[in-house]
């Protein structure tokens, strides 16, 4: 018998009734359309028809106003500004939408990006130090600075005006048994997770605050909003894909028509960025700049400064962009390497200490590992084994690290009950960074996982399954009417469809790695091809498990032997030399009894 870790969920959201076939759409879109909570018909209409006009007013951003006003005046007396942004994605490209956007507007701006090692995250007393240096009148925060209480106050100090836009969790303090928001003392704070804040939609990405900030000054200086949009939609697009924002709300139309100006952008480091990657242009997806533009601006803010990928970015040369654009492509080749050996060993750790068995949450330290990457290793560990994990490593005098968790665990809300044990942290509800001393480890970890109340239920990872869907309905026309759901991403995942009783018809591997299998399957009416990512060992021996090695042994020579499974999938359209097709794509499976 094969022992599953996962359970799988037929969605089945009430249906109210309405006549989705005014809308173009058949039953199945539907039930998928309300498996996302869009239900009503304005809902339906403004989700299948994403708008500009749309987007929230920027003014409805608390300081927003106010955080424009000290920036306009500082131009008007031909004042200094700087920037001080973060080196993820997000950071970069929100740093490249307000120096851009201010200097369009005639600012006197610079910026600066901590170094990842060197200085940690976000605004510190070093970076405000530079500034007093430079006689900075006002400094803008981007993607960070909502908890740099110290820094802003040394700013403050030194009479130098602080905005600050951020999208992080603002960190919160009990007084008089009152959960409350604790604001650095700046000029101005504007992030929407502000609990006096009355923006519609407060998850948006530190890329998108800064796109409302430029939007409403553009707007003051009377700049065209087409031309607004067309120079800076593309990042907004990026940062909201690369930072795992839901693709809802404004979210969605910022995506959608962030892609679109992708594909047409003539802007000089992003073509070279897309080049140096091999991206085809005309066909950038949410998948390419999640998978492979994101890594490569991200690498060198991993490994070396992000001031290097942002100098991509503004760079107007092509033949220097591409040579930036190449030497991000090596750094991200590089990131891959060191995190492929950091997996390799934390996961050997775990398994030769027995760590799933004694902890729910898994807080894993490691000498000498790479932190730039402890995030990324994290997420896979968290993956692999559906536990809240933390990785560490040395950094300076401290071990420092990065969480990831899943859906049924607040990571965020959760470690801060361990919170005396550690120097510093800070993150959201599916992950964090935080620091400790190497002598307080042991003790934090039993700390953190005695206060857990994770259920054994809660650490099966769960399938969800938009609808049945029998494989004569998987074609190029219904594979068509699915994209009309696109861009897909967080909180609108590709469509997953299940069907059972499927009988392996044929079956071939394919790869260097032998992780390729393509299957012919039969429903009892009509037959598909599939593919399945998976070492093809550990498919063979689970089909065996049921089967025995005989049968499967007459499988892989073309002898029909009534082997069956179950699968969970979703529909793509492959296109190869001219040919358009489908593709079943199996993302879970189970094999089942005659």
């Amino acid at each position: 018998m094969v022992i599953y870790v996962e359970k799988w969920f037929i969605k089945n959201k009430k249906n109210p009734g309405i006549d989705y076939s005014k809308f173009g759409i058949n039953k199945i879109l539907y039930k998928i359309l309300l498996n996302r909570d869009i239900s009503t018909e304005d809902e339906i209409k403004s989700y299948l028809n994403p708008k500009l006009e749309n987007l929230h007013s920027p003014i409805l951003l608390k300081d927003l106003i106010k955080a424009s006003n000290i920036i306009l005046d500082s131009i008007s007396k031909n004042k200094k500004i700087r920037i001080i942004g973060d080196y993820d994605v997000d950071g970069v490209t929100a740093t490249y939408i307000l120096f851009k956007g201010l200097n369009l507007i005639g600012a006197d701006v610079s910026y600066d990006i901590p170094h990842r090692v060197l200085d940690g995250y976000g605004l510190n007393k070093k970076l405000v130090s530079k500034c007093v240096d430079d006689e900075i009148d006002v400094i803008v925060t981007c993607d960070n600075g909502i908890a740099a209480t110290d820094a802003i106050d040394f700013a403050k100090e030194n009479n130098i005006k602080i905005i600050v836009t951020d999208h992080h969790e603002v960190p919160k303090k009990l007084i008089d048994g009152k959960i409350v928001d604790i604001l650095p003392k700046a000029d101005a704070v504007v992030d929407p997770k502000r609990e006096d804040d009355s923006y519609p939609f407060s998850n948006i990405c530190g890329g998108v605050v800064a796109f409302k900030l430029v939007e409403y000054l553009t707007l003051m200086k009377g700049i065209d909003k087409e031309e607004f949009y067309k120079l800076f939609l593309p990042f907004a697009a990026i940062s909201t894909v690369c930072d795992v924002m839901p693709l809802k709300d404004e979210n969605r139309p910022i995506v959608f028509y962030g892609l679109k100006s992708l594909r047409e952008t003539s802007h000089v480091g992003l073509n070279a960025l897309m080049e140096a990657s091999s991206v085809d242009k005309d066909l950038v997806d949410v998948y390419h700049i999640g998978f492979i533009i994101g890594p490569t601006i991200n690498s060198s803010g991993r490994l070396e400064s992000a001031k290097e990928a942002l100098s991509l970015l503004l760079e107007g040369d092509y033949s220097l962009a591409l040579d930036k654009a190449k030497k991000l492509r090596e750094y991200n080749s590089n990131r891959q390497n060191l995190t492929n050996e950091a997996l390799e060993i934390i996961d050997e750790k775990i398994k030769s200490e027995n760590l799933t068995s004694r902890y729910n949450v898994l807080i894993v330290y490691e000498q000498g590992l790479n932190e730039s990457i402890l995030g990324i290793v994290a997420g896979r560990i968290k993956e692999k084994y559906n536990r809240p994990t933390i990785v560490l490593s040395d950094s300076n005098e401290f071990i420092k690290g990065s969480g990831r968790s899943i859906e049924e665990y607040d990571m965020f809300s959760e470690i801060s009950k361990s919170k005396n044990y550690l120097e510093s942290f800070g993150g959201h509800k599916m992950a964090c960074g935080l620091s400790l001393k190497r002598e307080n480890l042991e003790e934090f970890i039993e700390d953190v996982n005695r206060k857990e109340s994770l259920t054994k239920n809660d650490l099966i990872k769960k399938i969800y399954i938009d609808s049945p869907l029998p494989l004569k309905y998987v074609n190029l026309k219904f594979a068509q009417d699915l994209e009309k759901l696109a861009p897909f991403g967080q909180e609108n995942p590709r469509p997953q469809f299940g069907a059972r009783k499927l009988r392996i018809e044929n079956i071939r591997i394919f790869g260097k790695n032998k992780n390729v299998i393509k299957m012919q399957l039969f429903d009892g009416n009509s037959t598909g091809e599939a593919l399945l990512f998976e070492d093809s060992k550990i498919f063979l021996n689970n089909l065996a498990k049921v089967y025995g090695k005989e049968r499967v042994l007459n499988l892989l020579n073309g002898i029909n032997t009534n082997i069956y499974l179950d699968i969970v999938f979703n529909i793509g359209i492959n296109e190869f030399r001219g040919n358009i097709s489908t593709e079943i794509k199996i993302k879970s499976y189970r094999v089942t009894g005659e």
